[in-house]
């Protein structure tokens, strides 16, 4: 087979640095089906297309920069001479990659991670992202598949717990047992050595988030946060998550497109609390008024409770920092803590734990149909949150 002549709209290494990442997978074309394969996480690969006995079939060839331009061709050049003698690169080049283990760990990850981008939302993506290239990748990314034994990995994650991050070692090792998973399932390897290492790294026992259970403090509590000499954002921040005992994180994306004040609930949709459907919050008629003085003070666009900088939300450690300032320690109150001291005296009070728990996103999926959960016990949950209201309110005004 000849060489082709190059032209000018053939790839160039400067074309290939320049191609960016975009929301979904795109592709650049070279020649002779040869053509380079730009992800959503940045990875570029070079594939080659082309027919054989009449079926189109299409050929991974390697990842650039480590497979350049000039072998990319030429591997395209060897693979068209085998076809001109009636012969398909595809089964050469799956035997040439088992025997030299070709495919490497940074490359089954890579697949990993375009597969969960075409699943997941891209904040999560780039969480898994992050994780394996800063301690998979470097220690065994150049590693072809086969050779990541069960000790290596074992010595890899009990390293990250022994260094205290008992969470995140728990997560890569579910991460690389992901990543084989899926290179089996595509038949490029077959052995997981995740597999054995099932319960290695033992969960550390999470201590409860610091929380009120006293009504005599908690009433100090929702009398000094009425005094509190901060933002309106934050004094009413804290109200509101005292009337609500929602995650503060579900606290800080709350938008005004989500809530409906005439209907009085706030609907926060499943992506922000990565669940697979909607969590309704009733709201009491505190929880309307607190709302109220946020639409007078701030207005009714973009988030309800926004921070200093433009277009951000109140900063994550802004309640604890307020708690704090009021007198209330790091083992007596925390923002979570609203949620635990909500939980505690409600169940006291012999409301049913299952409409607390239901308030509280703590979902059972099993019992019952994702279809309509979200609106489960909901004129239940109405009075709950009216009630644990009319409770506070007592308690600030010494009742």
């Amino acid at each position: 087979m000849k060489r082709p002549i190059l032209n000018p709209h053939m790839l160039s290494d400067a074309k290939i640095k320049a191609a960016k990442p975009q929301s979904s997978k795109y592709k650049l074309f070279d020649r002779d089906g040869l053509f380079l394969l730009v992800q959503p996480n940045g990875s570029k690969l070079w594939r080659m297309r082309y027919q054989f006995l009449g079926k189109r079939r299409e050929l991974a060839l390697g990842k650039y920069p480590g497979m350049s331009l000039k072998d990319a061709r030429d591997k395209v050049f060897e693979y068209r001479g085998m076809l001109d003698n009636d012969a398909d690169p595809h089964s050469a080049h799956a035997r040439r990659r088992r025997l030299e283990g070709g495919y490497t760990v940074l490359e089954a990850i890579d697949d990993l991670l375009a597969d969960k981008a075409r699943r997941c939302v891209p904040e999560h993506v780039e969480k898994c992202r992050s994780r394996l290239y800063k301690y998979v990748v470097p220690r065994f990314g150049h590693l072809p598949l086969p050779r990541l034994s069960s000790d290596d990995l074992q010595d890899l994650v009990v390293a990250i717990d022994e260094a205290g991050k008992n969470h995140m070692a728990r997560r890569v090792l579910g991460l690389v047992r992901e990543t084989y998973d899926l290179a089996i399932r595509k038949r490029k390897a077959d052995y997981n050595p995740a597999q054995p290492l099932k319960g290695v790294i033992k969960p550390v026992k999470v201590k409860n988030h610091a929380r009120i259970t006293r009504p005599a403090r908690l009433a100090e509590l929702v009398r000094a946060i009425d005094v509190y000499h901060g933002t309106w954002q934050v004094t009413l921040a804290m109200k509101f998550l005292s009337l609500t005992f929602v995650r503060q994180k579900e606290l800080r994306s709350m938008t005004w497109d989500d809530v409906d004040i005439d209907r009085k609930i706030w609907v926060i949709p499943a992506e922000k609390i990565k669940m697979s459907r909607d969590h309704i919050v009733p709201l009491s008629r505190q929880a309307v008024e607190v709302l109220m003085d946020v639409q007078r003070l701030g207005g009714d666009k973009g988030r309800v409770f926004p921070g200093l900088r433009p277009g951000r939300p109140i900063s994550e450690g802004t309640i604890v920092t307020a708690l704090r300032s009021m007198g209330f320690t790091q083992d007596e109150m925390c923002g979570h803590g609203f949620r635990g001291t909500a939980s505690t005296l409600l169940n006291e009070m012999g409301y049913d734990h299952k409409h607390i728990d239901m308030q509280l996103a703590h979902w059972d999926s099993s019992s019952v149909s994702s279809a309509y959960n979200h609106a489960l016990y909901l004129k239940q949950r109405t009075e709950i949150m009216q009630a644990w209201a009319d409770y506070l309110e007592g308690l600030r005004a010494g009742s």
